[in-house]
Parts: structure tokens; sequence; C-alpha cells
């Protein structure tokens, strides 16, 4: 189970706290609103009030212990900033934060942010599946059966052909491209017989269901 400390708690980022909640993740949510904090408190693991530009505030409510912290504020720039620099100042693990625009994502990436996106509320639910789950590098939510993702080889699929791992019938997905890092554009035709390397990417189209079973 991954954890997660959502800064601000507009729309993205109320969304963001409820979609990682459902699928199993630890989350909790800094304001400095407490009406907002409090409209989603029992939804949540933990939902604190206060400044979260202040390191102190932020090693006293506990974010260094979460795996990753998501700034939502993204309007108010040198706010989430601010937020950014505290947060890598106390050595938060992985910081993403939300950008407003292209000279706000340069600037965010130059004091420290891991992940910079520029999200809305459908994003938000799938930058949620994509940090939350193992090997996912992007997500796209097809329709309300399907998904599609773009995922890093899993450790048990390497030195495995596609026909050895009955991918189709065993996991209910379709692989529709294969990436090798040695080539510059991804493969859409993929023998049965090829043979799975580490460090290869797949895109794979399937039910949620499955989409997720594969990704746990």
């Amino acid at each position: 189970m991954k954890s997660f400390c959502i800064i601000g708690l507009d729309e993205f980022g109320r969304t963001m706290a409820l979609d990682l909640m459902r699928q199993g993740a630890q989350v909790m949510v800094i304001d400095s609103a407490e009406e907002e904090v409090s409209e989603i408190a029992d939804q949540v693991i933990n939902a604190v009030v206060g400044d979260p530009t202040n390191p102190d505030f932020l090693l006293a409510a506990g974010v260094k212990d979460y795996e990753c912290a998501v700034v939502c504020r993204s309007r108010k720039i040198d706010e989430s900033l601010l937020i950014t620099l505290a947060l890598k100042d106390i050595g938060g693990k992985k910081v993403v934060a939300k950008a407003f625009n292209d000279q706000h994502l340069r600037i965010l990436q130059k004091v420290g942010a891991d992940k910079v996106v520029f999200p809305d509320r459908d994003r938000a639910k799938s930058l949620a599946f994509t940090l939350s789950r193992n090997y996912v590098t992007d997500y796209i939510n097809f329709s309300d059966e399907y998904s599609i993702v773009t995922m890093d080889v899993p450790d048990y699929w390497v030195g495995k052909t596609v026909v050895e791992l009955n991918i189709r019938k065993n996991m209910g997905i379709n692989i529709i491209a294969l990436k090798n890092p040695a080539d510059e554009k991804p493969s859409v035709l993929i023998s049965p017989s090829h043979q799975f390397s580490a460090g290869e990417s797949v895109t794979v189209m399937g039910l949620k269901q499955s989409v997720e079973k594969i990704t746990e």
C-alpha cells in the first residue's frame, strides 16, 4: 500500500485524494482552510489544517513519512514554489507539483519538483492511478469499462515470451505497442515469440479490472 500527502484541496486535490483512497492508498490532506479540510476529513486517513509553506509544520504533520507529496496549488504560483521548496528541505521522498503555465513548470523543476503536471479533473484520476500502481508510466481512461496503460515490463515477464505468458487469455489484456529503449518509436507489430527484456515498456488495453490486476 502506498502513501500520499495531498497539499491543497481545490477540485483537483479533492479528486486525487478520494481516488487514491478508493485504490487502497493511505492519504493525508493538508490545507490552510479549515472548512476545506473538514469537508473531506472523514474520508481520508488524516486531515490537517496549517501552513504548508512552513517546513516545521510539515515535519510536525508527519509529511516526511509519506512516499509522495502532491502540491495541488497552482494558481498561487509563489505559494506552490514555497511548498515545493519546503517539502524538499525536509527530505520529502517524492514531490509532484501542479503547474499553471510553462514558466511555472520550469521554476518548479528548478526548485526540485520530481514531477510537474498540468492536470484537470480527469487527469487527476489518471495521475492517481499512475502514482499508486507498480510499473505504470501513463494511464488513459478509454471508456467506462476499458483503460489503456503504458507500463514498464513487469519483472515476472522478463525472459518469457508473449506465448509463454499467454497474456490475452491469462491476464485479459491486449498488447497494442512495445517500446525497446534502443528504438526511437514503439512497435505495433509484436511477435508471439518475442521475449521480454528488462527496460522495455508496453502499452496495453483491457477491462479496467484486468489492468488493475496486472499493476498491483
